[in-house]
């Protein structure tokens, strides 16, 4: 069995209950790879989050934005005709301006959708962990409540 055929049974597996997947594996590691070619196979929507940065988003004052992302990004993430989403380049949700609990968010919005995330990070001692090449940026996650699954 190849790398995506294992991926796809996970993600079939989490449909009973939806949640939140993290993807992880070095970088290089074909971690978006899988990610596109299981959209490709399964017809599930692959999603830049990119895309979840909506200019209605923007206009939210920031002290305001934690608390509105999860029903705005769930309204748009219901725009996909998929029983799966497939989310990349989810650093851009750590962006310090977006003021967003990036755990909390897609915990929420694992309770209404099957949601897979290309981890941008690493493991270490139960935590996911992001850290930006010019210190800028550290983020934890505990990854208590979500299934990760690794690329080699």
């Amino acid at each position: 069995m190849n790398q995506t055929e294992e991926f796809v049974k996970i993600v079939e597996a989490a449909k009973e209950t939806k949640g939140v997947i993290f993807v992880t594996g070095k970088p290089g590691s074909g971690k978006s790879k899988v990610l596109r070619e299981a959209a490709e196979d399964k017809k599930w929507d692959y999603v830049d989050c990119r895309m979840l940065i909506s200019e209605e988003f923007l206009a939210v004052p920031k002290e305001e934005r934690n608390e509105k992302a999860p029903a705005m990004m769930a309204e748009s993430l219901a725009s996909y005709n998929s029983d799966v989403i497939l989310l990349d380049r989810l650093q851009t949700l750590f962006v310090p301006v977006f003021n967003l609990d990036v755990a909390a968010l897609l915990k929420e919005l694992g309770q209404k959708f099957v949601l897979v995330a290309a981890w941008p990070g690493y493991i270490k001692d139960g935590m996911l962990c992001y850290d930006k090449f010019d210190g800028t940026e550290s983020i934890r996650i505990p990854e208590e409540g979500f299934t990760i699954w690794n690329v080699d």
